[in-house]
């Protein structure tokens, strides 16, 4: 009986109206005079509060995870290309090392093209710069 009671309320017929300012209104009683339409009652599910949004459909929650995974395989594409790049800057310092080991004597070009050797002092400072490159490029 109680049940009843509470959905009594959600049956209540409701009206529409337009006053005479041309202005629309709803109610459960019209003013006497007016020309009045009675709606008809549909149940529905409550339109989501001010604060909520409406849940995503299938299709949008689709090109979501199409876009994630692109996003996503794009980072793993760029992160390849980072090692690889890596690898070979490690590479070639490793190369540049052992060269500077196994030289004798090491001469770099002047301004003219000409070459000026290098003392055995300058030779082990670049191999240590070069052993100092190495640690950071090759962890």
């Amino acid at each position: 009986m109680i049940f009843w009671a509470l959905l009594a309320p959600a049956y209540a017929q409701v009206y529409k109206w337009v006053d005479e300012k041309g202005m629309i209104h709803y109610g459960e009683h019209p003013p006497q005079g007016t020309k009045s339409r009675e709606l008809e009652q549909r149940l529905a599910n409550p339109a989501p509060g001010p604060g909520s949004a409406a849940q995503p459909s299938w299709q949008e929650k689709e090109l979501e995870f199409r876009a994630r995974r692109i996003e996503a395989e794009q980072a793993e594409a760029r992160q390849q290309q980072q090692e690889s790049a890596d690898r070979q800057a490690c590479e070639q310092a490793r190369d540049r090392l052992a060269l500077l080991k196994l030289a004798r004597r090491t001469y770099r070009l002047d301004e003219k093209g000409e070459r000026v050797y290098q003392s055995d002092e300058e030779r082990l400072a670049l191999i240590a710069q070069q052993e100092r490159l190495l640690a950071q490029r090759c962890r």
